[in-house]
């Protein structure tokens, strides 16, 4: 047997122009708690076939924005029979969008922080299931198949960031993801289908009809509602991405992830997008991002909390080493109609038509 550790950990602080909080955490006071993690993780190696994988995080508490918590997100035994086949079981992290395995280890892709606009669109990133990956050689790349199946428990948060006391919703949801390797480039393609499970009401509206509702749950957002509606969210998640060389050291990566609920009209039937140029300049990686996020038009009509938004982000890398980095953005995110990824504090209007401002900096390492 041989036992092999490693670690991770990004701290980060970001700051906006503006008295509410977006994204949970930032609002013109500054925040340590957006970015922040901190990871160990070990592996077990039993023969060449037999292997095992426990990781423990830090970060702020996904159900309470006042607390942080040691979380396990990934405990899981795997299994390689064949050289081209990997089959886990366990908890794991879905793998759907291209950062998803490593969404937590800044270390390792130029961003500040992975665009909102798509890495908030999925009901859950991490489940308790079965998984396996495919890989067989083409005459196009290297070609891989993903596929997931199992549930994810989360508690449901009030409107003031504190934890539900009642009930969490509960996921089963499973998919496919197709990838190609080719050269230095990545390509994927896939589905999400998730049944979220609401015991206590239901969230959005029903179609044709309903009282209008104004959340529906997401990464981050598990709202409760108070509307008597479907107990189980029958939601579907289409997923494009591309990680692409275009040659003088620039890449363009690019993701878009459709989100459609098809027995309930929720703000969360939405479309995400994302698209990042980034170049390498000696130990300078810059980049320049624009993502799109906006709720269907159906849900629009229906609920005064939907997702409207646009942002543009600057900013650059600085690599310190291969397993380290220094980054620094500016972000500018202007709100048409409305925004549930903005919270507003007592007394204050709708958040709508306006612009937020946010610097960021950050140190990432692994090891």
């Amino acid at each position: 047997m041989e036992w092999s550790w490693s670690g991770y950990g990004t701290l980060g602080y970001a700051q906006s122009d503006r008295g509410y909080t977006y994204e949970r955490f930032t609002n013109d006071r500054g925040t340590l708690k957006r970015d922040s993690i901190f990871g160990l993780q070990l592996n077990a190696d039993f023969n060449p076939q037999w292997g095992a994988t426990l990781q423990t995080t830090l970060a702020p508490s996904v159900s309470d924005d006042n607390a942080s918590e040691v979380t396990l997100p990934w405990a899981f035994v795997s299994w390689r029979p064949e050289n081209d086949w990997l089959l886990r079981a366990g908890k794991m992290r879905m793998p759907m969008y291209l950062h998803s395995e490593n969404l937590s280890v800044g270390a390792s892709y130029e961003f500040m922080h992975l665009p909102t606009e798509v890495y908030s669109t999925a009901p859950t990133n991490d489940f308790t299931g079965l998984a396996f990956t495919r890989t067989w050689p083409g005459a196009q790349g290297e070609w891989s198949l993903d596929g997931f199946w199992g549930h994810t428990r989360l508690p449901i948060t009030t409107g003031n960031g504190q934890s539900g006391q009642t009930s969490d919703l509960r996921t089963r949801s499973g998919g496919l993801m197709l990838n190609l390797h080719r050269n230095d480039n990545t390509y994927r393609i896939g589905v999400q289908q998730a049944y979220i499970e609401v015991p206590t009401g239901g969230i959005g509206q029903l179609p044709g009809g309903g009282a209008p509702d104004p959340l529906a749950p997401g990464d981050g957002d598990h709202s409760q509602d108070k509307q008597q509606q479907p107990t189980e969210i029958d939601t579907q998640v289409y997923l494009l991405g591309a990680d692409v060389a275009l040659g003088h050291d620039l890449r363009l990566v690019s993701e878009l992830a459709r989100r459609r609920a098809r027995n309930l009209v929720t703000p969360k039937n939405s479309v995400g997008m994302y698209a990042s140029l980034q170049k390498k300049i000696g130990p300078w990686r810059p980049y320049l991002t624009l993502a799109r996020l906006m709720t269907d038009a159906e849900a629009r009509q229906n609920s005064s909390d939907y997702d409207d938004q646009t942002s543009l982000a600057l900013g650059s890398a600085y690599v310190l080493s291969p397993n380290s980095r220094i980054k620094a953005e500016w972000m500018r995110v202007h709100f048409g109609g409305a925004t549930s990824l903005a919270r507003a504090t007592g007394g204050q209007a709708a958040i709508s038509n306006q612009n937020l401002q946010i610097v960021s900096l950050s140190y990432s390492f692994a090891f």
